[in-house]
Protein backbone atom coordinates (compact mmCIF):
# COMPACT_ATOMS: atom_id res chain seq x y z
CA UNK A 1 0.00 0.00 0.00
CA UNK A 2 2.97 2.29 0.54
CA UNK A 3 0.08 4.62 2.62
CA UNK A 4 1.72 8.59 3.05
CA UNK A 5 -0.16 10.59 5.06
CA UNK A 6 -0.36 14.52 3.48
CA UNK A 7 -2.50 16.19 6.11
CA UNK A 8 -4.08 15.89 8.71
CA UNK A 9 -6.29 17.60 11.69
CA UNK A 10 -8.14 16.15 14.65
CA UNK A 11 -10.91 14.72 12.73
CA UNK A 12 -9.83 14.74 9.29
CA UNK A 13 -6.53 12.72 7.22
CA UNK A 14 -5.48 12.64 3.73
CA UNK A 15 -3.83 9.80 2.81
CA UNK A 16 -1.76 9.16 -0.66
CA UNK A 17 -1.31 5.34 -1.34
CA UNK A 18 -1.22 2.56 -4.17
CA UNK A 19 -4.37 0.46 -5.05
CA UNK A 20 -2.61 -2.62 -6.23
CA UNK A 21 -3.64 -5.71 -7.81
CA UNK A 22 -3.24 -9.38 -9.68
CA UNK A 23 -5.85 -10.51 -12.18
CA UNK A 24 -6.44 -14.47 -13.05
CA UNK A 25 -4.52 -13.94 -16.09
CA UNK A 26 -1.77 -12.23 -13.83
CA UNK A 27 -2.14 -8.64 -15.41
CA UNK A 28 -1.37 -6.22 -12.73
CA UNK A 29 -2.99 -2.80 -11.52
CA UNK A 30 -1.09 -0.14 -9.79
CA UNK A 31 -2.91 2.93 -9.55
CA UNK A 32 -2.23 6.03 -7.20
CA UNK A 33 -5.45 6.52 -4.73
CA UNK A 34 -5.88 10.02 -2.30
CA UNK A 35 -7.98 9.21 0.39
CA UNK A 36 -10.14 11.67 2.64
CA UNK A 37 -10.83 10.02 5.89
CA UNK A 38 -12.80 11.74 8.84
CA UNK A 39 -12.41 10.45 12.52
CA UNK A 40 -15.07 10.58 14.83
CA UNK A 41 -14.64 9.93 18.66
CA UNK A 42 -11.31 7.93 17.50
CA UNK A 43 -13.29 5.54 15.03
CA UNK A 44 -13.32 6.01 11.39
CA UNK A 45 -16.46 7.80 10.51
CA UNK A 46 -16.06 8.30 6.62
CA UNK A 47 -13.89 7.27 3.77
CA UNK A 48 -13.80 8.95 0.56
CA UNK A 49 -11.52 7.42 -2.48
CA UNK A 50 -10.38 10.00 -6.08
CA UNK A 51 -8.80 7.60 -8.24
CA UNK A 52 -6.57 9.66 -10.19
CA UNK A 53 -7.41 7.19 -13.50
CA UNK A 54 -10.59 5.69 -12.72
CA UNK A 55 -10.24 4.53 -16.49
CA UNK A 56 -7.51 2.22 -16.02
CA UNK A 57 -9.01 0.90 -13.12
CA UNK A 58 -12.42 0.34 -14.11
CA UNK A 59 -10.81 -1.44 -17.00
CA UNK A 60 -8.63 -3.77 -15.15
CA UNK A 61 -11.70 -4.89 -12.83
CA UNK A 62 -13.73 -5.44 -16.09
CA UNK A 63 -10.55 -7.70 -17.59
CA UNK A 64 -10.18 -9.33 -14.36
CA UNK A 65 -13.72 -10.62 -14.34
CA UNK A 66 -13.84 -12.07 -17.50
CA UNK A 67 -10.77 -14.04 -17.10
Amino acid sequence: MDARVVAATDDEVVVLWHQRGVAPSGERCDVPVLALYQVRSGKLARAQMFYFDSAALGGFLMRAAAA
